[in-house]
């Protein structure tokens, strides 16, 4: 259940949200506690990243430092483990996928 408070705090002025907490820029996931599925997106992006420009661009390190504010350092040191050996499901691009292909 959302409280009063919480609804003015986020509905009022997104830009001091952001400013107040740079490192959850966005406020939809605040006050979960489950941020698994937020980690793989940051994550992703910061694969995409990598790929596109090399992981030592400045973008690249913003979009890693954002996984890390929603990742544990064990899921974090794993994936790049994986993305080192060439094996890592995250850095597949969309057009590679087979989540499709489920049945």
């Amino acid at each position: 259940m959302t409280t009063n408070a919480e609804k003015l705090f986020t509905t009022n002025n997104l830009d001091a949200v952001t400013a107040k907490y740079p490192h959850m820029d966005d406020p939809r996931f605040m006050s979960l506690s489950n941020q698994f599925n937020h980690c793989i997106l940051r994550f992703t992006v910061f694969t995409r990243c990598a790929r596109e420009l090399g992981e030592e661009d400045t973008r690249c390190k913003y979009q890693y430092y954002r996984a890390q504010t929603a990742c544990h350092e064990w899921q974090l040191e794993d994936w790049m483990e994986h993305r080192a050996r060439g094996s890592c499901h995250l850095d597949v691009l969309p057009d590679r996928s087979t989540v499709h292909c489920r049945q």
